[in-house]
């Protein structure tokens, strides 16, 4: 998935890694603050499944109904399309309003997959290439009209139409039987044959042509709810998307804000996860990252009822280590950030050259990052996955000033020197336009002719997966990855696979050996992936350089002083918002 905080700092990588939870400054609120330290990496992140959990969700100790919590963010969703979205902050935000066949649901500060919409969290044939769903009776929209089976299949089938509606995850046109050839609903002028959806039963099934041991977990995207096809405004749904979670839109501006209430026709008691707390839930975009963390931190009227999931910046930093620590909250995260290298744009030598000079300490410096929101990292995929393991490869420290004479000479001994590197940035933040002024003269320190193309909060993630963007650095998935669950093939086909749209991925790489490399480890039982998984990780960054990985990321919220159960979903490394109240 990919994650919320590349909009402000792309190539800074400046998203959130581990820890454990932190609490509100009162008593109400039970987690505690532990930002420092890599011990994240020694703890394996939870991923049980739990087929037998039931509705409704336990109450939340002391929580009390009603009043506004607020989100005041910096970044800014590009699509709400439930069957397309893909950033870590959507996601979280989707939550409230859509319910899914599966969902993960917080157990302390760990995160367990269960049971949403559907009964169980789905059943295998015995060749392991179907699996089927049967949805709990009674499931409504806000409108109060049924949900159906064959609402999720139109919903599914819809993220297929990746020219209409691009961005999206790939797993269904890699995995499902026919996916590889259909092209959504209205291209292909029908439905897809390996989904199979009975209105009368309530069942779904979905037909793979290679095992998928995963779907129970791939059923928790949002694509996987419903969208009844006679309501579909195809690209403009996203503008209005029904409800059928505990949460209904009142308005949104896209860009601007969002504004949920009650949904009335929401099932608490089919519900195993989520709560209803808050009669308001308002989502601030593009906001101004430290006045945001100053005015939380002050708590000041509505303040006080105020969140954001960017982090701890550095203005309020001795607050967060020590005063107004209890408005700190601290978890887990699946991701990584790095700087994109498109390999079809850039020969592999002036990748390794970029790759030596990077200079790590200076943008996180210049974008004012701190312990709260990485640690340095080295590799592809998160190393709190189980069975892998962390390793660091010379060329990819992770930290330090770079190498620009070194990298001058591995120009000059290619003959490139000058060569052009090109990217965008976002030009209407302050912390983006400072790591700007220095990223720029440090790559031209380095050999580089830079040209760097600014553009605004709302412009960058559409422009960054253009297939027509006229950039060698930066574009696809630009500044980092959340798994979508703990185990590899969440990271590296979605990545890498040579199915892929130009700029559906990293590097743009389109190597079928390696896509059989990665569908042969695919295949295996999850417990045996993990070794294979950081064979393959070293392999594609240090023989084919898609990318630079900069930080680990580590999910930080703060909060305002009357804002409660504040916990981070280490699968997500978000705030599980649907248990947050306010008082």
């Amino acid at each position: 998935m990919r994650w919320t905080k590349v909009v402000a700092l792309a190539a800074v990588g400046t998203v959130a890694v581990a820890g454990c939870g932190g609490g509100s400054a009162n008593t109400k609120s039970t987690a505690s603050n532990s930002a420092l330290g890599d011990t994240f990496e020694k703890v394996p992140a939870s991923a049980g499944l739990q087929p037998d959990v039931k509705g409704p969700a336990a109450e939340v100790a002391g929580a009390t109904k009603g009043g506004t919590l607020t989100f005041n963010v910096n970044s800014v969703p590009e699509s709400t399309d439930p069957s397309v979205q893909y950033y870590q902050d959507t996601a979280a935000i989707m939550r409230l309003t859509n319910r899914t066949l599966t969902q993960f649901k917080m157990q302390g500060n760990k995160s367990v997959l269960v049971p949403d919409m559907a009964t169980d969290l789905g059943s295998v044939s015995k060749d392991g290439l179907t699996w089927s769903f049967t949805l709990k009776p009674n499931l409504k929209y806000e409108d109060g009209t049924a949900i159906k089976a064959s609402d999720i299949k139109y919903s599914v089938e819809r993220s297929f139409a990746v020219d209409e509606l691009p961005g999206g995850p790939t797993y269904q046109i890699d995995y499902f039987k026919g996916g590889d050839t259909y092209k959504g609903p209205w291209q292909s002028k029908g439905g897809l044959d390996s989904i199979k959806a009975d209105d009368a039963t309530g069942t779904i099934s979905f037909t793979m042509r290679k095992k998928f041991a995963s779907f129970p977990y791939f059923a928790s995207f949002t694509m996987f709810g419903g969208i009844p096809q006679a309501k579909d405004t195809k690209t403009n749904y996203q503008l209005h998307w029904i409800s059928s979670g505990p949460y209904k839109i009142q308005s949104y501006n896209k860009g601007t804000n969002l504004t949920l209430v009650k949904n009335t026709n929401w099932d608490a008691s089919s519900d195993p996860a989520r709560h209803q707390y808050p009669d308001t839930i308002t989502f601030n975009f593009g906001k101004d990252i430290p006045t945001t963390a100053k005015s939380i931190m002050a708590s000041n009227g509505t303040d006080a009822t105020t969140a954001s999931y960017d982090g701890v910046d550095a203005s309020i930093l001795q607050q967060a280590l020590g005063s107004n620590k209890n408005q700190v909250a601290t978890g887990a995260s699946p991701c990584v950030a790095w700087q994109t290298l498109d390999t079809q744009k850039i020969p592999l030598e002036v990748r390794k050259a970029i790759a030596v000079a990077y200079p790590y300490d200076q943008l996180r410096i210049a974008g004012a990052v701190t312990q709260f929101d990485y640690s340095p990292a080295s590799t592809i995929a998160a190393p709190q996955i189980p069975g892998f393991e962390k390793y660091v490869d010379p060329m990819f420290p992770g930290k330090g000033k770079g190498d620009p004479a070194k990298a001058k000479q591995m120009l000059a001994a290619a003959g490139k020197t000058g060569f052009e590197l090109s990217y965008y940035y976002t030009n209407d933040d302050p912390t983006a336009q400072n790591v700007e002024a220095v990223r720029k003269p440090l790559l031209e320190a380095a050999g580089f002719k830079v040209k760097s193309i600014g553009v605004s909060k709302t412009e960058r993630r559409k422009k960054v997966r253009d297939p027509k963007a006229e950039v060698n650095m930066g574009q696809g998935v630009s500044g980092g990855w959340c798994y979508d669950w703990p185990a590899g093939d969440s990271v590296y086909p979605p990545l890498f696979n040579s199915t892929l749209p130009l700029n559906g991925g990293v590097g743009n790489l389109k190597d079928k050996a390696l896509d059989n490399e990665m569908s042969d480890i695919s295949q295996l039982p999850l417990e045996q992936q993990g070794a294979k998984w950081t064979a393959l990780d070293k392999k594609i960054l240090t023989t084919m350089v898609p990318a630079i990985p900069t930080n680990y990321s580590k999910g930080s919220v703060i909060f305002g002083t009357k804002v409660h159960n504040t916990v981070v979903d280490p699968n997500s490394g978000m705030p599980d918002i649907t248990g947050m109240w306010v008082g």
